[in-house]
């Protein structure tokens, strides 16, 4: 257990390095929100992006009524059956296109929802994890600096970073570090 929770998280690497800047009173807050913005970025790397967004713009087959959109979203969901950010972002899509919205709002409106509703299912178990783990006053902790972190995000922008990325696949970069003696917490 001298490693951290962080490390037995049963998560991707990138929310194990979310978890451990939300269990370090080191890392700023809004170091933590760089982590989370990271992680969903590389999250939704293996989403079906591309292809919901012709989806919703209505490329490929041209059509007036949103139910052969669905259909066709619902067909893209048997080729992601594994994937939680790509059902995520499906049915974020199946919901936007219900409400009647289409084009380029609709994919900035789908990705937006889908970040902000997988970061709240990521919190959770990271947060649930915690508790088993470390207990109650650590799992507490790491609650609400997700939670500070979660609403510094600002999942709109996030969706247009990666929206403009997905023109010519984006490459994510990695986190910054503070390696420099001037680079550490404020004091």
């Amino acid at each position: 257990m001298s490693d951290g929770p962080h490390r037995s998280l049963p998560l991707r690497k990138h929310w194990k390095t979310l978890a451990e800047r939300a269990a370090k009173e080191a890392y700023p807050v809004n170091e933590v929100g760089e982590a989370f913005a990271h992680a969903l970025k590389k999250e939704f790397l293996e989403a079906p992006l591309a292809e919901i967004c012709q989806i919703l713009d209505g490329k490929g087959q041209v059509s007036f009524f949103s139910d052969t959109q669905i259909e066709r979203l619902e067909e893209l969901r048997g080729s992601y059956r594994g994937s939680s950010a790509g059902n995520t972002l499906i049915d974020c899509a199946i919901d936007t296109l219900n409400a009647g919205i289409t084009g380029k709002p609709a994919s900035i409106i789908v990705l937006r929802d889908a970040l902000a509703g997988y970061s709240f299912n990521a919190s959770r178990s990271i947060e649930e994890h915690y508790l088993r783990e470390a207990g109650s006053r650590d799992a507490n902790f790491v609650r609400n600096r997700l939670g500070a972190a979660f609403q510094q995000c600002n999942f709109e922008n996030i969706a247009g970073e990666m929206l403009a990325g997905s023109a010519g696949h984006s490459t994510i970069k990695s986190l910054p570090r503070n390696l420099g003696i001037d680079a550490g917490p404020q004091l």
